[in-house]
């Protein structure tokens, strides 16, 4: 098994060498082209949950006004060095995704990018996504999980534990489930990759 601080160690220690080990592959695999086109769709005052390296602020329209945040200290320290955008610095807040700090309905997007696998209680987290974003506003999410092949998810299964050691994220989260708990009103979805990513633009559900 892995323990929440092992998890979080993994963040922390990675962060220098993340985007160089992670990220420099996604074109290959059209991944970089499905974050533009989601965070394409963003307007107005933006909140990027488990924000990372900050892979995503050159990919935002001009005229958003970005928060980002991150439970992990090191990962914004990276972030910092791409904040400085030509429509205003990317506001940086190190803060837990399942307990963000701000009121209800203060972002009209509100976004998350591979981070689903990588916090301690998904559902929380969509919550809370939901709580402050906007009623009309939007959910962006892109996220990897569980396969629709079941050979390919036996082999995610197997293996999530070595990976969730070594990268902090559990890859084999059904994210569909997590979705329907959390009473997301998914408006648009996509999936790629055998079924193990999921491009969804979403709504928060309906307050009473």
């Amino acid at each position: 098994s892995v323990t929440e601080e092992q998890r979080r160690r993994a963040f922390d220690t990675g962060a220098k060498t993340y985007d160089e080990e992670v990220c420099s592959g996604e074109w290959l695999m059209g991944i970089s082209n499905l974050r533009k086109r989601l965070l394409a769709i963003a307007h107005g005052e933006v909140l990027e949950v488990a924000a990372g390296t900050g892979h995503n602020f050159p990919l935002y329209p001009d005229k958003c006004t970005i928060t980002a945040t991150d439970c992990s200290e090191p990962m914004l320290e990276v972030a910092s060095k791409k904040a400085a955008r030509g429509s205003g610095a990317v506001t940086l807040k190190v803060m837990d995704a399942e307990a963000l700090q701000f009121p209800d309905a203060s972002f009209d997007t509100v976004v998350d990018t591979f981070g689903l696998c990588s916090v301690q209680d998904p559902v929380a987290t969509l919550r809370e996504m939901q709580r402050v974003c906007r009623q009309g506003g939007r959910v962006l999410l892109l996220e990897h999980g569980t396969s629709s092949w079941s050979m390919l998810a036996s082999l995610l299964d197997g293996a999530s534990v070595n990976h969730a050691k070594r990268w902090g994220c559990w890859w084999n989260r059904d994210i569909m489930a997590l979705a329907k708990a959390s009473g997301l009103n998914i408006l648009e979805i996509e999936r790629h990759h055998l079924g193990t990513t999921y491009w969804i633009v979403a709504e928060p559900c309906s307050r009473a």
